[in-house]
């Protein structure tokens, strides 16, 4: 005879955030082979975000395009922001995938001086 086992006990973990379209900010690499691909994602972006992201082609082995968010390119010039995913960043980039990157940009002044 089986008995019913009626200490039955259950938990949950649940949590859950706000998310923003698209899931970045800063800055999205295309890997060459992501299925996705650069028209495909600038469609979406039209749809989504229209007129906040500039897409960048790259000759790269690995990189066929980066989406830089406008407002970073106000504060520092595309070229260094390439220079510094050149060397940081696309090392790291696999040829099929889509990678997110966080470009956290401070801008600072040494001195300001002037007579008052």
């Amino acid at each position: 005879m089986i008995s019913k086992d009626t200490s039955r006990r259950y938990s949950i973990q649940l949590s859950f955030e706000d998310i923003r379209l698209p899931p970045f900010e800063d800055i999205l690499i295309l890997g060459k082979k992501c299925p996705q691909g650069k028209v495909g994602v600038c469609k979406s972006f039209e749809f989504l975000i229209p007129n906040e992201f500039e897409a960048f082609e790259v000759d790269n082995d690995t990189v066929e395009a980066v989406f830089i968010n406008k407002r970073v390119l106000k504060k520092i010039d595309k070229d260094k922001v390439m220079n510094v995913l050149r060397d940081k960043v696309f090392p790291f980039v696999s040829e099929n995938e889509i990678l997110k990157v966080d470009f956290k940009l401070k801008v600072y002044y040494e001195s300001i001086e002037g007579e008052l």
